[in-house]
């Protein structure tokens, strides 16, 4: 058994939780559709590719140097068979499916500590919108020009940066 600070309690509740989440529909799904993405070496080239070009540019970026038009040109061509690949499209997706559940389940257990009971659906939602618009790119991090924090090496308020 893990080394762990949680009561006995707390550990069999939690074990619950995980496997309620293991076997919920939507994250058997999305485990799916990444697998099925992690299986197409044609779908996990072409992300790597942009991935790594995207990074070689925001390097070049920090560095002082803008990129070029011919090079903003490529990574859009890139970033665009990204998208248009079904199963680079699903593996974000899914990912963003993932990670939109388990913030949530975060926000409620925050919310709980903070407020000593299980806040309600209203509560979390509300919590939820307050973090997305205390981003300056207002959570719609896609469009985000690096202004609400992540570049410095900060998590975005929005949660989608790191």
């Amino acid at each position: 058994m893990a080394t762990t600070t949680l009561t006995p309690e707390l550990v069999e509740l939690t074990r619950t939780l995980a496997n309620a989440f293991a076997q919920s529909q939507k994250v058997v799904a999305a485990k799916a559709r990444i697998g099925l993405f992690y299986q197409n070496a044609e779908a996990t080239d072409l992300f790597r590719k942009v991935n790594e070009y995207g990074e070689e540019l925001r390097n070049k970026h920090l560095a002082g140097m803008p990129p070029s038009e011919e090079e903003i040109s490529k990574f859009d061509s890139l970033r665009q068979a990204v998208v248009d690949n079904p199963l680079c499209k699903g593996y974000l997706e899914a990912r963003q499916e993932l990670e939109t559940l388990l913030s949530t389940v975060n926000q409620y257990l925050c919310l709980a500590i903070d407020q000593g009971h299980a806040p309600t659906d209203e509560e979390v939602a509300e919590s939820m919108n307050q973090q997305m618009s205390a981003c300056s790119c207002g959570g719609d991090c896609d469009s985000c020009d690096g202004s609400c924090g992540h570049e410095d090496g900060h998590e975005c308020s929005c949660g989608k940066h790191s």
